[in-house]
């Protein structure tokens, strides 16, 4: 089978709303160097029906090359299906040879939630408890009303530095004010500590923005030089799914982004093919792919970082986090280090790009 569609989808879970409704979202790659026209159908697993899936516009659509499209599956599930969860993906396949290449997107799980109970008839001699338990009810109601009033709300101010469950206080310089979490239902980027608001997921980071500098990047995210681009990623120390999440490109055993410095004490805190080196900096070993000396372990890059002629050696150990170039010890821009390191990761690089996909941004 031919390769020619990469198919992602922005969320592997979703929860219907009570009245059975819903909406996924994938992003389709045309992964060819050439012009595709694409089918595009949804793919009912077991518990599902294929009645309840609807492709949102045509299901042909054409492609350019490395082109990209976000399409949308809208979910509808009868009232009375019983609560529990079902999966489906979606197909994408070349019109021209649909047998042979195609593509199918990971497994989307849905959550189907109970429906509000409906209202029963009882018997009149039940009236008069039936009053007391409505004002007893209406009572409480009002009790939880001004509580929740009093609770501060997306947009209010926190002088104090507190808000309600779900809200951030994002502090101002008059004070504060309470913004949504990120995950919290909103309606607007404006309501997010995040910035940035996808109706019917909520408060979302905004990995893969496209910036110019840190300022241009909200919340938890840095702006990270990759090969020439300006994207919003993660910084150090934030919790992480993936490298490509992090500006250091490197989500640790601990799924926290690692230092982006280049500095190190072991190889576990280098991504590899890096190592930790004696002056600790994660640099590359001979035979990797290289754009400056100090990337390399022996310090001397040609294409790939290769054995130190005798003219760039140094005739002493360099101090830490410096390298061996021309036959002087050079201060070590971490960063750079990064940047060499990308090359040797395409995996990375291609994660990257489907986060620019995602932001609306063609790499």
């Amino acid at each position: 089978m031919s390769r020619v569609f990469d198919v992602s989808a922005v969320t592997d879970t979703l929860r219907l709303s009570p009245n059975g409704t819903g909406e996924a979202v994938f992003h389709v790659i045309n992964a060819s160097r050439a012009p595709v026209r694409a089918r595009l159908s949804v793919v009912p697993d077991a518990g599902a029906r294929r009645e309840w899936l609807f492709i949102d516009g045509d299901t042909q659509r054409d492609f350019p090359p490395t082109g990209a499209q976000r399409i949308l599956i809208r979910l509808r599930v009868p009232a009375g299906t019983p609560p529990g969860h079902f999966t489906f993906h979606l197909r994408v396949e070349d019109c021209d040879g649909p047998d042979t290449r195609f593509a199918q997107g990971p497994a989307v799980t849905v959550e189907v939630v109970s429906s509000p109970p409906a209202a029963r008839a009882f018997p009149r001699n039940w009236a008069v408890m039936a009053v007391a338990t409505f004002i007893l009810l209406g009572t409480v109601a009002s009790l939880l009303a001004a509580g929740r009033a009093r609770q501060p709300s997306p947009g209010a101010p926190c002088p104090d530095g507190h808000c309600g469950k779900g809200l951030t206080c994002a502090k101002q310089l008059d004070g504060g004010v309470c913004l949504a979490s990120q995950g919290q239902p909103c309606e607007a980027g404006s309501q997010c500590i995040t910035g940035f608001c996808e109706p019917g997921v909520g408060c979302t980071v905004p990995l893969g923005k496209d910036c110019v500098s840190p300022e241009d990047c909200p919340g938890a995210l840095t702006c990270a030089d990759v090969l020439g681009s300006s994207v919003c990623l993660l910084e150090p120390g934030e919790d992480c799914e993936h490298d490509r999440d992090c500006a250091s490109f490197f989500c640790n055993a601990e799924r926290k982004c690692n230092r982006d410095d280049g500095r190190c004490d072991s190889n576990a805190e280098c991504h590899s093919p890096t190592q930790c080196g004696a002056t600790k900096l994660c640099q590359l070993p001979d035979g990797q792919p290289c754009m400056r000396h100090e990337a390399c372990l022996s310090g001397y890059c040609s294409e790939t970082c290769q054995i130190s002629p005798e003219s760039f050696q140094c005739e002493s150990p360099c101090p830490a986090y410096t390298a061996c170039v021309s036959g002087s010890c050079t201060p070590v821009d971490g960063k750079l280090l990064n940047q060499n390191m990308l090359l040797t990761a395409p995996r990375i690089l291609k994660g990257i790009r489907e986060l620019r996909i995602q932001q609306g941004t063609q790499p």
